[in-house]
Parts: C-alpha cells; sequence; structure tokens
C-alpha cells in the first residue's frame, strides 16, 4: 500500500535520514509535519518545501534532550491537531567522538539514552494520551549496532564510553518498540536499522567517512512503514528492508520489564500532568 494521503510527524527532519525521509513523503502526497530542535532551521526546511510542493508544511520545535521541551511541544501540536497517521521517531544523537566526555541534559540524564529512548518516550507515550485517535503506525529508526543494557548503570556513569552508550539507548528504543507493540496489539509499531555508513551527520562524527546517501535511509523507512501499514506488522525489527532479529534481550520479557520500571520514574514529571 503506497504511504500516500496521510499526516506524518517526522522528529529530525533538518537534517540526513529525517530531511530525506520528510521529503520522500512529502513527494509522495502526505502531509508531513516537520521537527527540528532549532526552530530557523525548521522554518527553512518548510520554506524549502514550499517552493516545491505549493504548501508550507506544518512544523514543530522541541528538543529531545529535555522532557519539558517534548511535552510542550507535544501538548501544542494535539491542541492544533487531533491525530496523526504515522509517527516516524528518526531523531537521534550519536556516540560523538572518541574520547568525547560523558554528558547530562538539563534534566540530570546521561544525554545519549534521554535523546535517543527517553525523548522519543515521551513523546509517543504523551501523543497516545493526548490525541483523538491514535495512529496508525510509529516507527522507531535504530541501529544494528546495538549493546547489551545494563540494569545497574543505564546512564553510563560508570567506565564511560560513547559508542557504547549509544548502542544502548538504541537497544533501549527497541526494548520499548516490542513493548509498545504489546500493548496497543492493532496499531503497526516497529523498529528498523535505516542503513549503515550514510552520509549523516552522526556517520561524519563519528567515523569520519560515509558511503550511502541519506535517501538510502529514507526510502527503507518509506519501505518499511507501507510494509507495517499493508500487512499489519507489528513488534518487529527490520534491518534495512527486511525483518531481522535485534539483540537477544529485546525478547526477554524480564528485561523489557526493569527497562519499564526504571523509565516510569524519568517520565512521571512530564506524563503525570497529562
Amino acid at each position: 500500500m503506497p504511504a500516500r494521503g496521510m499526516k506524518v510527524l517526522v522528529t529530525g527532519s533538518t537534517d540526513g535520514i529525517g530531511r530525506a525521509t520528510a521529503k520522500l513523503l512529502l513527494e509522495r502526497g502526505n502531509e508531513v509535519i516537520l521537527h527540528g530542535r532549532s526552530s530557523e532551521k525548521v522554518r527553512e526546511l518548510a520554506h524549502e518545501f514550499e517552493l516545491v510542493t505549493g504548501t508550507r508544511p506544518r512544523h514543530v520545535v522541541a528538543d529531545l534532550s529535555s522532557l519539558a521541551s517534548v511535552a510542550s511541544m507535544v501538548r501544542a501540536l494535539a491542541a492544533e491537531l487531533p491525530a496523526l497517521d504515522v509517527i516516524v521517531n528518526n531523531a537521534g544523537v550519536g556516540p560523538g567522538k572518541k574520547g568525547d566526555a560523558r554528558e547530562e541534559t538539563e534534566d540530570g540524564y546521561e544525554k545519549r539514552f534521554a535523546v535517543n529512548y527517553l525523548g522519543p518516550v515521551a513523546l509517543t507515550e504523551l501523543w497516545l494520551s493526548l490525541c483523538q485517535r491514535p495512529p496508525k503506525a510509529i516507527l522507531n529508526v535504530t541501529v544494528s549496532g546495538q549493546e547489551t543494557l545494563d540494569f545497574e548503570d543505564l546512564m553510563s556513569t560508570r567506565g564511560y564510553e560513547g559508542l557504547r552508550a549509544y548502542r544502548r539507548s538504541k537497544l533501549a528504543l527497541i526494548l520499548w518498540t516490542f513493548d509498545l507493540a504489546q500493548k496497543y496489539p492493532d496499531l503497526a509499531i516497529n523498529a528498523v536499522h535505516p542503513g549503515a555508513m550514510l552520509d549523516t551527520k552522526i556517520v561524519r562524527e563519528t567515523f569520519g567517512q560515509s558511503w550511502g546517501k541519506p535517501e538510502d535511509g529514507a526510502r527503507a523507512i518509506r519501505v518499511v512503514l507501507e510494509r507495517s501499514l499493508d500487512e499489519q506488522l507489528t513488534g518487529e525489527y527490520f534491518d534495512v528492508e527486511r525483518p531481522a532479529r535485534a539483540n537477544a534481550q529485546a525478547y526477554d520479557d524480564r528485561a523489557r520489564g526493569a527497562l519499564r520500571r526504571a523509565t516510569e520514574p524519568l517520565l512521571a514529571p512530564v506524563l503525570a500532568a497529562r
């Protein structure tokens, strides 16, 4: 089923794969809500797309490292828009350069865990509690290089290494994806690795070079979205366009329960006010 005529929120729309995904979905006749951390960049992108499509896309601003910022954006969008058909949780922060020091957000959480996991969870869970109709599909963008979570040190306070923290945060996103799919069995909720070493800011910063194009990742996201909707696939991890096996921890009910219990108090201030 072609992904057309839907209202789609794409987080991290101003760069890389998110930008290419927003453009591709717009070209296929969808109403895309652009998201960025910088109000200037997201306005510029909306204007650029308007010149191509003739319609100025709706755009929203939130810093995913701040739970308050995420909540403010979701509430403002819910007040304007009764429903979304699709949420693509694409925005994220990379491992950084080798040897970079550990960073904390304004909420006091390790930055990669906060942006790559807590931010998408807060955005999606809050939207689901506020919207008049749940989305048809939720697609969470992750990576193939996942690393097992340490539940005694989710905030990576010991022996910090950026790539490890990044890979753990992306595995946490998959655990939550599977949990959410069980909670909402009628929705198509999946995780996708859109491709390795694509030309994105994260890859250039971490590895200094890239091999593929962001458009390749956008195509993978579009294909997985269409398959998810057409075949009503849910609770799956896709490696590019094919269902694959994620890190074994993602299929461990005890691990998912432990992550859920650890997450609830972190998001309580945001979700309690819904």
